[in-house]
């Protein structure tokens, strides 16, 4: 696929098929082309299979440019599809798609912050910055990413959940009540509750002492100003009163649950997840500065 190809595409598929409409998906590559560019020759000379001295301009031409790297990348956050497949889409093999990957992923964690705070103050130059006391409340909830087993029998241990029967990561969220994403947590192991989860990462200084609301699986979480449902008392039922707050609640925290629905829109957060555990982090963080993009300068 080249720009000819792109341009004969309606704005649906492009969405559809990267995950941001055509305006966005043009500003991206005007920003991250020539962060490419600049980081090429350090990682081509830390190649663990190089063996000559890197000269510029020595060699075969390229055959694969930063705009393909951009959009293969993009096509396999979106889909997680075979690296056979996204490479067969633009033409290249799967291990020129392979490799596009792990040099695109880190440019995006880099240039589109992941933090509503950061994404603002870049991508609103010369207007008025959010700030944390423009947020009345903070929403927190998680969601799970499904993981290939581990070979090492240390890491299985860490990553298996008995509960689910499977090997999940946790990423923790955090929106504020109009569900706009503030930060996440991203790799947490999967047999942590949520209110462990809370414990061990909590929320950043500009929204810490923010009101908070969670849901029942936070329910004992610090500090006192946070806001769970009712639990219905063993052996008893909540009364009329309970369930209407816990209605109200609901209705309240949807809107994390919508802002966790954008996240998975992108495969490679929702489906089997193929790469190296410890790449999480640095992928969902990329993931979410698309969405931060998306939604600042759309």
């Amino acid at each position: 696929m080249n720009l000819a190809n792109l341009n004969s595409l309606s704005t649906q598929r492009v969405k559809a098929r990267f995950g941001l409409h055509p305006p966005l998906l043009a500003e991206l590559l005007v920003v991250v082309w020539p962060e490419l560019e600049r980081r090429r020759p350090a990682r081509l000379e830390r190649r663990a299979d190089r063996k000559r001295r890197l000269v510029a301009h020595a060699g075969r031409p390229r055959t694969v440019t930063p705009l393909p790297q951009v959009l293969m990348t993009l096509s396999y956050l979106r889909h997680n599809v075979q690296h056979e497949v996204v490479g067969a889409l633009f033409g290249f093999s799967a291990d020129t798609a392979e490799n596009a990957f792990p040099a695109v992923v880190p440019v995006l964690r880099d240039l589109f912050p992941a933090e509503n705070w950061d994404a603002e103050k870049q991508w609103r130059r010369g207007e008025p910055t959010w700030t944390p006391e423009a947020g009345d409340q903070v929403i927190s909830d998680s969601f799970e990413s499904p993981v290939r087993r581990p070979s090492l029998p240390k890491q299985h241990k860490q990553v298996y959940a008995g509960k689910k029967n499977r090997h999940p990561l946790k990423t923790q969220l955090a929106t504020d009540q109009d569900g706009e994403i503030r930060t996440l947590e991203a790799g947490q192991r999967g047999p942590h509750a949520d209110r462990k989860l809370y414990q061990a990462a909590p929320l950043p200084e500009p929204i810490a002492h923010k009101p908070r609301m969670g849901d029942k699986g936070s329910h004992s979480q610090e500090p006192p100003e946070s806001t769970t449902p009712h639990k219905k008392p063993r052996g008893g039922e909540l009364t009329a009163e309970q369930r209407a707050e816990n209605k109200a609640i609901a209705r309240q925290r949807s809107v994390v649950e919508h802002a966790m629905r954008r996240i998975t829109g992108f495969g490679i957060l929702r489906d089997d997840y193929r790469l190296a555990l410890g790449r999480f982090p640095m992928i969902a963080s990329a993931v979410v500065g698309l969405l931060q993009l998306s939604r600042i300068a759309g």
